[in-house]
């Protein structure tokens, strides 16, 4: 929890020094001397700065996320309809990315120094190289522009899924291509392999016993970590496909000074990450009997 402290009070502090005046956003630039006073008493932006982040540090653990400085509405209202959809946008990226990454690490793999191996080794680069909005904005104008097959923006079909998701997948499932085919290679290599070809196993069954299940444990724990930085990078694919989620409120609460919101999905963030970085540590430790027999 100490992360989520860390990043509550660094967001706090940037928010603070941020330029523009809320009040003065609020209430336009007719508003008076009184009012602007009045106004600030009321968000509590006449108390000293830690004074402020200690009541909104108590209003936190009594799950009061303020409301909105825009509508007016509850903060954890706003934020629990987009992040739904955050989730399962990254979702649905992970679950693509870990197919398509599994399957092309291994295959390449199997033909280590082939063309088939070449080609995937070009095509991860190429993947990597290129950042996911450069990725959306390749697809755009490949499948919108021209091909005028999918939509560019919104949420209210599955075929609005179909860009965000892919953008957000290609560049996921280049790292785990590129980290399972490196396992194989690792593990084909060592001498349990040697063995086990000694006592008479199949190249096939080397593979499915023992090659393929321990090169899956860093690719596994890799997922975890991937998962978090898809919630990261949905800020930016959210953006240019107006997808209505998380990131894409949080990118508007900036622009439009909303702070309760933005602290509030900076915390949420924050908490997401210290989850999975918790589960990916359970789960390697159960998939490896190394770490359970070190315990």
């Amino acid at each position: 929890m100490l992360a989520v402290l860390l990043a509550s009070l660094l967001a706090f502090a940037i928010l603070e020094a941020s330029p523009g005046d809320i009040v003065q956003t609020l209430l336009g630039d007719e508003s008076t001397i009184e009012q602007q006073m009045t106004l600030r008493s009321e968000l509590n932006l006449d108390q000293p700065f830690h004074v402020r982040f200690l009541t909104y540090l108590a209003n936190l653990l009594q799950g009061d996320l303020g409301v909105s400085l825009i509508n007016g509405r509850p903060v954890a209202e706003i934020i629990v309809h987009r992040f739904i959809n955050t989730l399962l946008l990254t979702c649905l990226s992970t679950t693509l990315a870990v197919v398509v990454g599994f399957s092309l690490g291994a295959w390449s793999a199997l033909h280590h120094k082939g063309l088939i191996d070449m080609a995937v080794i070009v095509l991860t680069a190429l993947c990597l190289a290129i950042p996911s909005f450069g990725i959306a904005i390749f697809l755009t104008q490949i499948f919108s522009v021209h091909l005028k097959l999918l939509p560019v923006v919104g949420g209210g079909s599955l075929k609005h899924f179909i860009l965000p998701c892919l953008s957000l997948a290609i560049p996921t499932a280049a790292v785990i291509t590129r980290l399972v085919r490196a396992r194989m290679l690792d593990e084909i290599n060592k001498q349990y392999t040697l063995t086990a070809r000694a006592k008479g196993l199949s190249n096939k069954q080397v593979w499915l016993r023992h090659i393929f299940p321990n090169a899956l444990i860093p690719a596994v724990t890799m997922v975890g970590v991937q998962f978090g930085h898809l919630l990261g990078g949905a800020f930016v694919v959210e953006t240019l496909f107006a997808w209505p989620g998380l990131g894409r409120l949080t990118v508007q609460a900036i622009f439009d000074q909303d702070y309760p919101v933005v602290l509030a999905a900076v915390i949420l963030s924050a908490l997401i990450f210290q989850v999975l970085n918790s589960m990916v540590d359970i789960l390697h430790r159960q998939l490896d009997p190394l770490i359970r027999e070190g315990d």
